[in-house]
């Protein structure tokens, strides 16, 4: 396979993207927990810790904790959060432990989807976060907005604001309720943590001012399908039946999300159940839920309009300009769930807004980029822009 440069990025197109797609087809330190986080009022804060305590172990690691906290919804209202927070062995570092705010990749729409509900999840996101913690960071994931219990859903899959606020917003929470933690602080992901990474570095320094944001490494982080997904209307066929999951969960995202747009307006029979089910139910589900139907068989008419493109984007789009700190993205070479021309469309656009970016390709797939070195270049930018000591 050729591997595509830089210098190719100027040919990135919206019709190149589609034709992507169908060519792709603790024996620790004790850190001081306060158990007593008291319960959450309507006057609380994004930020404030809610409840915290130990798990026996969690995707076969120790040193882990539960957390419950507040962040922002989509309209910008105050709701519960949840995710988990691992520490590093040995001492702590004189000035604490530096964080990365890990975001995990999509995992479903409803409450069981979450880090502490989803074995699949469970199994996916561990290694990511041993690989942290064993490089001297504190980590803590968020389960995003409606993945875990007591949080309002169906999750915003896809939301550009809401996956960087649960990002953000759970760093203040770890640091009011562990003790040791440093207020310096990365953020790394992976797929749709890729998305919500970059969000959250956009957002950083303006909602989160009291701490000190270092960067953000984005592995396959999904981008660009804002310029896809208007092209399909019924009959048509611009999108891989694989896709129709991910399809679904954005359109369910966005109807129980996004007021900007009646998205039930442009749904079909078997698209209003399947978006209903899809808002209720975990990835592992969805290929049941869909029945082999197709991306353009849950419309009833096209989704190229203005209005939806407008509302669209606004809901999903990466922003690419004013980033916090500096930015990696990673991404496979044989991707084929969100492939590689997805991100030389991004990186086309970080460059013509000014940002700087590092690129790497990995030869893999989006399943292992992780495993086969995606994760180890994550690592190496996070120890260069944030020491962890």
């Amino acid at each position: 396979m050729a591997i595509p440069t830089v210098s190719d990025l100027s040919r990135v197109t919206p019709r190149t993207l589609v034709i992507a797609f169908l060519a792709a087809v603790m024996a620790f330190v004790p850190a001081v927990v306060d158990s007593t986080a008291r319960a959450a009022t309507t006057t609380d804060a994004p930020g404030t810790a809610t409840s915290i305590s130990q798990l026996d172990t969690w995707g076969g690691l120790d040193r882990v904790f539960r957390i419950s906290y507040l962040t922002t919804d989509p309209r910008g209202a105050v709701v519960p959060a949840s995710g988990i927070v691992r520490l590093p062995d040995g001492p702590r570092p004189d000035q604490g432990w530096r964080i990365v705010s890990w975001a995990h990749g999509t995992s479903g729409l409803g409450p069981d989807c979450g880090l502490t509900g989803s074995a699949d999840l469970i199994r996916g996101t561990a290694p990511a976060i041993e690989a942290l913690t064993q490089a001297g960071y504190a980590v803590v994931a968020t389960d995003y907005l409606g993945l875990g219990p007591n949080s309002a859903g169906p999750h915003p899959y896809l939301h550009s604001r809401s996956e960087a606020t649960a990002v953000i917003d759970i760093v203040r929470a770890a640091r009011a309720v562990v003790g040791g933690l440093s207020r310096t602080w990365a953020v790394g992901g992976s797929s749709q943590g890729g998305h919500a990474a970059l969000a959250a570095g956009h957002y950083a320094r303006r909602y989160a001012p009291e701490l000190d944001y270092r960067g953000a490494a984005a592995l396959a982080p999904a981008s660009n399908f804002e310029n896809v997904i208007p092209l399909v209307r019924p009959g048509s066929v611009p999108l891989p039946k694989a896709m129709s999951g991910p399809f679904a969960a954005i359109l369910a995202g966005m109807a129980n999300n996004q007021h900007d747009v009646d998205v039930r307006s442009y749904l079909s029979d078997v698209g209003t159940r399947v978006v209903d089910e899809v808002g209720r139910s975990c990835g592992p589900q969805w290929e049941s839920i869909l029945e082999g139907a197709r991306p353009d068989e849950l419309l009833s008419k096209s989704l190229g309009d203005d209005d939806f493109r407008k509302a669209l984007a606004a809901y999903m789009k990466v922003p690419v300009a004013d980033q916090g700190g500096p930015i990696l993205i990673v991404h496979g070479l044989r991707d084929v769930t969100v492939p590689i021309p997805m991100t030389f469309a991004l990186l086309s656009e970080l460059r013509k807004a000014g940002t700087e970016y590092d690129f790497e390709t990995v030869n893999a797939d989006h399943t292992d980029l992780r495993a086969k070195g995606g994760m180890d270049d994550a690592v190496r930018f996070l120890e260069r822009v944030m020491p962890a000591t």
